[in-house]
């Protein structure tokens, strides 16, 4: 999926897609003090009758198991590769981004790390303030940093 930067209406969809509950709550109910019912209605219309109930009657414990089952375990890649992608792949080595670079024509150079931002609005408020208050302080003549960033991580 590509959202482009300015589709503010697809990123919203695609937000509300991934904030989305695994269930919808108005179709559950509570049957009887021990029972909870999920009514699907979809299966209800889209299945032949009698092949799949349109209701699922479920204690609480049995719902909770059902749900607990949709969370994965910790740790675990939500992603699984599989063809030259997988871990094991004898191919892997071949299918680099620089390759898949190449091959469709796109510059295989890092780009440009852009500069970095300036303070947030409140820190510049605060240094305003500061200048107001204090006669020698010119943020214009503070003197820069004396040794150059590098804006690389290195982990």
């Amino acid at each position: 999926m590509r959202i482009e930067g300015a589709d503010r209406t697809g990123l919203e969809r695609l937000l509300r897609y991934c904030a989305r509950p695994p269930f919808a709550l108005e179709h559950l109910h509570q049957g009887d003090a021990e029972h909870l019912v999920y009514r699907n209605p979809e299966l209800g219309r889209t299945t032949a009758p009698g092949t799949r109930p349109a209701a699922l009657v479920l204690t609480p414990l049995e719902l909770i198991d059902k749900i607990a089952a949709l969370v994965p375990p910790p740790r675990a890649n939500g992603h699984r590769y599989f063809g030259v992608l997988a871990p094991n792949a004898r191919l892997r080595a071949a299918v680099t981004v620089k390759k898949i670079l190449e091959h469709i024509g796109e510059s295989t150079q890092p780009p440009r790390i852009a500069p970095a931002r300036g303070p947030p609005l409140w820190e510049m408020a605060t240094a305003a303030e500061q200048a107001r208050n204090d006669p020698q302080w010119d943020q214009v003549a503070q003197p820069g940093p004396e040794v150059e960033f590098a804006q690389s991580v290195a982990w």
